[in-house]
């Protein structure tokens, strides 16, 4: 199984304005968490939903810009008989929708 990190910047109205993958398709679990915490480290306000599982960052409390960071599985064709295509876990497309309704 393979993972893929996705980040996607929205605005203080929560409107999407840009998005994209952090590196490649990742091995393990863990370390797609790896690359989040990387990632992470240049926000000095960062927050994470255990529950939809998604990091919230921003450079600052006032800032009205955000980054919403969230792990994708991917699985793939030997796995499923399938063709390769991205799977986007519940969480991940909750937040989405969160992100753009908040």
């Amino acid at each position: 199984m393979a993972y893929q990190v996705r980040w996607q910047l929205v605005g203080r109205s929560g409107q999407p304005l840009d998005s994209g993958y952090l590196g490649d398709g990742i091995g393990g679990y863990r370390d797609a968490v790896v690359a989040v915490v990387e990632f992470l480290r240049l926000y000095p306000e960062v927050s994470h939903c255990s529950t939809e599982n998604y990091w919230l960052a921003r450079r600052s409390c006032e800032a009205d810009l955000a980054v919403w960071v969230w792990i994708e599985r991917h699985e793939t064709e030997e796995q499923t008989g399938a063709g390769r295509a991205w799977m986007f876990s519940r969480e991940a497309t909750d937040q989405v929708a969160t992100s753009v309704t908040n």
